[in-house]
C-alpha cells in the first residue's frame, strides 16, 4: 500500500528523524540483532531517554507492506523511518557492543502460572468478576464498551517515539517480562526498541497533547524476543516477549495475568466465552478511543475458523478463533489477550489463552472469526524466554 502523508507531515518526519540522528551521533543506541535456535532477539542497552509526553504528534497512515492476505491487528503503521535496520549481524563498528543479557541466579522472574502467583505474593489473574456485558454496547473495541479503571490490572499499552497513541497491546507476565505479538515489533529496529515504552495501569491512553495518559507506571523496553519461525504472510509463530526496566511494582491496578499450562491439542478452549480488551480502533476506518475498551466474543472450532481462512492462510493448532456479531478486535488491538475464566482451578481468576494476531479488517461477524496465538502452545517457547 502506498503511504499518504502531507507536505507537511512529511517536513515534520523529517525534522523528526534528523533531530533523533543527532541525539544517537551525540549519545549512540548501543544494541545487537542475535539469533537463537528458536527466536530473534534484540537486545538494547545505553538508551538514550526519550520523554514520548514530549515529542511532537506525528500521524502515520497504517500500511501492510503491500500484502493483501490477512490483515494484522496493527500492520506497523509506517515505523520504517528510523535507523538501523535489523541485521542477523553487529553492523556498526563505531558503536561498542554489547554483552548478552542475562539474569542473576537470585534475581529469577517466574510466569504466573496459578492464582498464587509467586511474584510479590500477587494473585494472577484479577479482574472483573465477570465477562463484558454482550447487551446494550456503546461503541468500543468494536462493539464493546468502556472498562470500569484499573479493573484488567495485567493490559498494557506498547508505545513508540514519534506515535501520539498506542501502537500495540500486551499483557503483564512477571516483573520485568511482557507478552506481545511477533508483528508488533517484528519491523522493529534497534533505535525503535530503544524507543518504546510500556504503560503499565492505564485506563486513557491519551493524544500526546491536550490529554495526558494516566498509566501508573511506565517502564522502558531492553529486550524484544520474537519467535524464529514467524511469518508475516501466514501469520504463524505470532509471538514475542519484551523486555522492561525498572521491575514493575504491582499494586492493585497492576498485576500479572495467569497463563495457561502446556497444550498443542486443537479446540481446547472451543465454545468458549471470551473477553477482548484493548485501546484499537473503533473500527475499520475509525479512530482509537481514549479509554480502554472490552466485549465478550466466542472460540470457534478449528474446522469452522479453516473454512473461513485457508484459502488465505492456514489454520493450525497454534491459533485460536474467536469472533461475535458486531464485536471484535481492530487495529491496535494486536498483542493484547484473549481472556477466559475459571482456568487452572479458579473460577474466577483470568487465564490469557490468546495473543490477539490477525482478522478480516475488523468486520465483527461471528462467521468471520479473528484469529490469537495460542498461548497454551507456545507455552514452552514462553517459559524458555521469561527467564533469559
Amino acid at each position: 500500500m502506498v503511504m499518504r502523508m502531507s507536505r507537511l507531515q512529511h517536513l515534520t518526519l523529517f525534522s523528526f528523524a534528523a533531530v533523533h540522528l543527532l541525539l544517537f551521533s551525540i549519545c549512540p543506541v548501543s544494541g545487537r540483532i542475535y539469533r537463537t535456535k528458536d527466536a530473534i532477539v534484540i537486545d538494547v542497552t545505553n538508551t538514550v531517554a526519550i520523554n514520548l509526553a514530549e515529542q511532537p504528534s506525528i500521524r502515520f497512515a497504517s500500511s501492510n507492506f503491500g500484502y493483501s492476505g490477512p490483515i494484522p491487528v496493527n500492520p506497523y503503521t509506517g515505523l520504517h523511518y528510523l535507523s538501523y535496520p535489523n541485521f542477523p549481524f553487529w553492523p556498526y563498528p563505531l558503536l561498542n557492543k554489547p554483552t548478552i543479557s542475562s539474569v542473576s541466579a537470585d534475581v529469577k522472574d517466574f510466569a504466573a502460572t496459578s492464582p498464587e502467583s509467586r511474584q510479590q505474593t500477587i494473585a494472577c489473574g484479577v479482574g472483573p468478576a465477570s465477562l463484558p456485558r454482550q447487551t446494550a454496547p456503546t461503541v468500543g473495541i468494536v462493539g464493546g464498551s468502556e472498562a470500569e479503571k484499573n479493573s484488567w490490572p495485567f493490559i498494557v499499552g506498547l508505545r513508540i517515539a514519534g506515535m501520539s497513541t498506542v501502537f500495540c497491546g500486551g499483557s503483564i507476565i512477571s516483573t520485568t517480562k511482557i507478552l506481545t505479538a511477533a508483528h508488533c515489533v517484528e519491523k522493529l529496529s534497534v533505535s525503535d526498541i530503544s524507543t518504546m515504552t510500556v504503560s503499565l495501569g492505564m485506563h486513557t491512553q491519551g493524544n500526546g497533547n491536550t490529554l495526558r495518559n494516566d498509566a501508573k507506571q511506565t517502564r522502558r523496553v531492553t529486550r524484544a524476543v520474537y519467535h524464529i519461525d514467524f511469518n508475516i504472510e501466514t501469520m504463524v509463530n505470532d509471538v514475542a516477549i519484551l523486555t522492561i526496566d525498572p521491575p514493575i511494582n504491582y499494586s492493585k491496578a497492576i498485576s500479572p495475568v495467569c497463563l495457561p499450562p502446556v497444550n498443542t491439542t486443537t479446540n481446547q478452549y472451543f465454545n468458549r466465552n471470551a473477553a477482548i480488551i484493548g485501546w484499537g480502533l473503533l473500527n475499520a476506518d475509525g479512530s482509537q478511543p481514549n479509554a480502554l475498551q472490552q466485549a465478550t466474543v466466542k472460540t470457534t472450532n478449528k474446522a469452522r475458523c479453516k473454512r473461513v481462512w485457508d484459502s488465505v492462510v492456514p489454520i493450525l493448532n497454534q491459533h485460536i478463533c474467536a469472533g461475535a456479531d458486531d464485536k471484535d478486535v481492530c487495529q491496535g488491538d494486536s498483542g493484547g489477550p484473549l481472556l477466559v475464566q475459571g482456568e487452572g482451578g479458579s473460577t474466577t481468576a483470568w487465564t490469557q489463552v490468546g495473543i490477539t494476531s490477525f482478522g478480516n479488517n475488523c468486520p465483527a461477524l461471528a462467521n468471520q472469526p479473528s484469529v490469537f496465538a495460542s498461548v497454551a502452545f507456545f507455552r514452552d517457547w514462553i517459559d524458555t524466554y521469561i527467564n533469559s
